[in-house]
C-alpha cells in the first residue's frame, strides 16, 4: 500500500510539474504578446509624433524665412539673421507719434467749362502749381490727424463759346477803314490764389501697422474738411485786348465791349466772378509713405476738395467744383 501511495504522488507531483510548465509558458507567451503589441504602439507614437514634430519645423522655418527675408539660396545665413534682427528693432524703435511734413503739388481745377480745356490739349495752361505744409499726430499704429496749410496757383477756362467765338475769331475795324484788328490771341484762360486751411483723418489699411515685424510702405486714406479762399481771377495775355486803342467798356448790365457801331463781345467781368471768396470744402484721398530712416519718410498722395459752385467764379449748371491734387513730399518723425 505504501508503495502503491508513493508512485501514486509521484505521478500526482508529475502532473502538476507538467501543469505548472504549461502555465508558465502560456504566462510567458502571453507577456511576450503584450510586449510585442505595446512595441508597435510605441513605434506608431512615435513615428506619429516624429512627423508631427517635422511638419512644425517646416512651418517654423517656413516663418522664419518670411520674416527673416531669407532666401533658398542664400550664403550668408548670418547676414540674413542680422538683418531680421535690426528689422525688429525697426519696429520697436520706429515708432514715433508726432510727425511734420511738407509737399509741393500739382493741381487740376475739375469745374465749369472743364470740358472747354482737356489737359492733353491746353496741358500747361490747365495745371497749377502750389506749396503746403502740415502736423499732426498718430494716437495709434492705425489711426491719426493731421492739420495743414497751403497756397497753390489754380487755373480756369472762360467758356469755349465766349473765347473761340467771340474773342478770337471777331475782328474789328476802326472807324474810317483801317486793317482788322485781332481782339485777343490766347487760350482764354485765367489764374487766381488759393489759399487751403484743412484737417485730415488718417486712416492706416495696409494692414502693416500691426505686424509683428517692420514693412516701410504704409497706404493711408484721408479723409477731412477744409476752408478754400480764393482770390482775384486774372486773365492770361489780358493786355493784348487792352491794347486796342479806343476801346471802353459801356455801362450797360450786359458789360459788352462796344464803340459806336462796330460790333460788340463779352467781357472777362460779365463771364468770370473777378472777386475773392471763401469756401467750405470736403476732402478725400490716399496717400503712400515710405519711411526710409528713423526720423524721415517721403510720401505720395492724391487729394480732392469738393467745394460750392462760385469758387473759381462761373457759377454754371454743376453744383460744385473740384479741386485735385497730386502731391509728393517728406514729413519729419518726432
Amino acid at each position: 500500500m505504501l508503495l502503491t501511495m508513493t508512485a501514486q504522488a509521484q505521478e500526482t507531483k508529475t502532473e502538476a510539474e507538467r501543469a505548472a510548465e504549461a502555465a508558465r509558458k502560456a504566462a510567458a507567451a502571453a507577456a511576450n504578446a503584450r510586449r510585442e503589441a505595446a512595441g508597435e504602439q510605441r513605434l506608431a507614437s512615435e513615428d506619429f509624433w516624429r512627423i508631427a514634430e517635422e511638419q512644425e519645423r517646416a512651418k517654423k522655418a517656413e516663418k522664419d524665412r518670411k520674416e527673416h527675408k531669407t532666401r533658398a539660396h542664400s550664403k550668408d545665413p548670418q547676414a540674413d539673421s542680422l538683418r531680421w534682427v535690426a528689422n525688429r528693432m525697426k519696429l520697436n524703435t520706429w515708432n514715433y507719434k508726432w510727425f511734420a511734413g511738407g509737399n509741393l503739388s500739382v493741381n487740376f481745377c475739375f469745374a465749369d467749362n472743364v470740358t472747354d480745356h482737356p489737359p492733353f490739349r491746353y496741358f500747361s495752361d490747365a495745371l497749377g502749381l502750389g506749396v503746403e505744409g502740415y502736423v499732426g499726430r498718430y494716437f495709434s499704429k492705425k489711426f491719426g490727424m493731421r492739420v495743414g496749410l497751403g497756397y497753390h496757383n489754380v487755373k480756369n477756362r472762360v467758356d469755349r463759346e465766349t473765347v473761340d467765338e467771340g474773342w478770337r475769331h471777331m475782328q474789328m475795324t476802326p472807324a474810317g477803314g483801317g486793317e482788322p484788328v485781332p481782339i485777343y490771341t490766347g487760350n482764354g484762360f485765367f489764374r487766381f490764389g488759393v489759399t487751403e486751411l484743412y484737417t485730415d483723418a488718417i486712416f492706416d489699411v495696409s494692414g502693416l501697422a500691426s505686424a509683428r515685424y517692420f514693412k516701410p510702405l504704409h497706404i493711408h486714406i484721408l479723409l477731412g474738411v477744409g476752408m478754400l479762399a480764393s482770390g482775384k481771377k486774372k486773365l492770361k495775355d489780358a493786355g493784348q485786348m487792352g491794347s486796342i486803342p479806343r476801346w471802353e467798356e459801356e455801362g450797360n448790365n450786359q458789360g459788352w465791349l462796344t464803340k459806336d457801331d462796330r460790333p460788340w463781345f463779352p467781357s472777362f467781368e460779365n463771364r468770370v466772378k473777378p472777386g475773392s471768396h471763401v469756401g467750405i470744402a470736403g476732402r478725400a484721398g490716399i496717400m503712400f509713405d515710405y519711411r526710409f530712416s528713423k526720423s524721415m519718410s517721403a510720401n505720395l498722395e492724391l487729394t480732392g476738395s469738393v467745394t460750392d459752385d462760385k469758387f473759381e467764379g462761373i457759377k454754371y449748371d454743376e453744383p460744385f467744383d473740384i479741386l485735385l491734387k497730386l502731391s509728393g513730399g517728406v514729413k519729419w518723425h518726432f
